[in-house]
């Protein structure tokens, strides 16, 4: 089988992903005053699973928004103290086996209405790029997913905030979806690419 080298999408795209999805939290059936919602800006095309650094978003916006009973003038008690995050991950190639569930602590305060800029936030540890369904497109594991015949797996990651208001009340986010490529870099800038099986 001929294997081609050809360049890692490592470009951030410029597009911003805007969280979608549906979440009853926006309809203002629980007691926050608030709801969040993610915005994804200058995402990597591509991880190389080799790489042993964490899959960051150079730029992620939390925004804010107040639901129907509340009023700017309660807007102090309304900010929201994030403490941490989840990210859930699925397969959108036809493979079944996923990247287990990642939380990651997160200190950040997002003003009522308002909108708070994280920058450079993990959304993948190091160790995660290196278990299933991942770890198999290492060389020595066969190069190949098995249950796609593929040399790149795409998975589609769900983030859910959590915090709470000022006032105590407990704040969890509009989950927000997103896509991500999974390759084995053959060499810095390179990624080795093979006709699926």
């Amino acid at each position: 089988m001929k294997k081609l080298l050809r360049p890692v999408p490592v470009l951030a795209l410029a597009a911003a992903l805007t969280a979608g999805g549906c979440s009853t939290n926006t309809q203002g059936d629980d007691p926050s005053p608030v709801y969040l919602t993610t915005e994804y800006r200058l995402l990597l095309a591509g991880k190389c699973v080799n790489e042993p650094t964490l899959m960051q978003f150079e730029q992620v916006n939390l925004t804010s928004h107040l639901k129907g009973a509340a009023t700017a003038g309660d807007a102090g008690f309304m900010d929201t103290q994030v403490e941490s995050y989840t990210v859930v991950w699925r397969r959108v190639d036809g493979g079944k086996t996923a990247s287990a569930p990642e939380t990651f602590a997160g200190s950040t305060l997002v003003p009522a209405a308002g909108t708070s800029t994280l920058r450079n936030w993990p959304f993948m540890s190091i160790a995660a790029l290196q278990k299933a369904p991942l770890d198999q497109l290492f060389p020595f594991n066969g190069g190949v997913d098995r249950e796609t015949g593929n040399v790149e797996i795409r998975q589609a990651g769900t983030v859910t905030w959590y915090g709470h208001t000022m006032s105590g009340q407990p704040v969890t986010s509009v989950p927000a979806p997103f896509e991500m490529s999974f390759l084995y870099c053959a060499s810095t800038g390179k990624v080795e690419m093979s006709r699926t099986r």
